[in-house]
């Protein structure tokens, strides 16, 4: 029991990192607050990702989809981007979601949801998505 406690926590540690090592690499936010007021001063909505530790389709996501070059300009031309881990608990309780990754496109005038994406997509459906 021990043993499967510590793979756990090993694997927790791992994803955890990971999320952030990708916000930073391709300049997300990991902060609501700081986001949502980048939003306003730029006049750019908010394209917010939620993930999770445990989640291979959020690692995959962010592997396959978000870090591709084409895809990386078109969200920041955009959108500001903000990458958030649903396990730390650092955002507003409006956009906890059961399924994860889900995206949220968030208005920077009113902060409120303007469209929800729920669950892994590659980049052909992706990219048809922040381009409406």
């Amino acid at each position: 029991m021990k043993i499967l406690l510590v793979i756990t926590l090993l694997f927790t540690t791992i994803f955890a990192k990971n999320y952030k090592e990708f916000a930073k690499e391709f300049k997300y936010e990991t902060s609501y607050e700081v986001a949502i007021k980048k939003a306003a001063e730029q006049k750019k909505d908010l394209m917010f990702v939620m993930v999770a530790n445990f989640c291979p389709w959020c690692s995959k996501f962010e592997k396959k989809v978000l870090s591709k070059k084409k895809m990386d300009v078109k969200i920041h031309e955009k959108y500001i981007p903000l990458i958030i881990n649903r396990e730390e608990n650092n955002y507003p309780k409006e956009f906890n979601s059961p399924f994860i990754p889900v995206m949220y496109f968030v208005d920077y005038k009113t902060n409120k949801i303007k469209k929800k994406v729920v669950g892994y997509n590659n980049k052909a459906d992706f990219i048809t998505i922040v381009n409406e």
